[in-house]
């Protein structure tokens, strides 16, 4: 159950800034110091231990621990790939396996998305371009129409009007490759989020 909130939450996140924890701000180095490594693990940091005077260094450690042991999960792997977030080497050897895990599978969505999210993108610039071509075209008939146009007038409309169909013909099959392209990564997406789900 929580791998599949994990994956629905990886899933609303790619649609948005794909910044996730990579982006939070860095825990400030104050406070009460087992609440700040609490804080500071569960992050996936672990910068504040340095500034800290021994005394307080144990209580720090202490709530660091807890903190990462929250962090260092499949499930939060999972999340942090999927965001494309820079993956954490800091977690503990007996708890890294399983974060390094869910991170792998979590980048490999999200470098899926980023091809899908290109191919779209490809699809509307071509799609604009194509509404282009048929604003010209009107304009070539509106002239082919004339009844007054030389013989070369009417060769070299009919030359552009050529031409501009063979783009139009082009950016058309263009559009349909990359739209079957894109539904089918799609389809292969939700198949791997629907096997890690199954998998946990």
């Amino acid at each position: 159950m929580a791998t599949r909130v994990a994956i629905l939450t990886c899933v609303v996140l790619a649609f948005g800034a794909l910044s996730g924890c990579a982006t939070r701000a860095d825990v400030a180095c104050s406070g009460d110091p087992e609440a700040l490594g609490y804080r500071e693990g569960s992050l996936g940091q672990h910068r504040c231990d340095t500034d800290l005077s021994s005394e307080f260094r144990t209580a720090y450690e202490r709530g660091w621990g807890e903190g990462i042991a929250r962090f260092c999960t499949k499930d939060s792997g999972y999340q942090q790939g999927c965001q494309g977030a820079p993956i954490s080497n800091v977690c503990p050897n007996d708890r890294a396996s399983a974060y390094l895990d869910g991170y792998q599978s979590g980048y490999a969505i999200y470098l899926m998305q980023l091809e899908v999210d290109a191919m779209e993108r490809s699809i509307d610039e071509k799609s604009n371009a194509l509404e282009d071509i048929w604003s010209e075209l009107d304009v070539v008939s509106e002239n082919l129409e004339e009844k007054d146009l030389s013989t070369i007038q009417r060769d070299r409309w009919i030359g552009q009007a050529r031409a501009l169909t063979k783009r139009q013909d082009q950016l058309t099959a263009e559009i349909d490759e990359l739209e079957a392209d894109v539904s089918a990564r799609k389809a292969e997406l939700a198949q791997r989020r629907e096997a890690i789900a199954i998998n946990d």
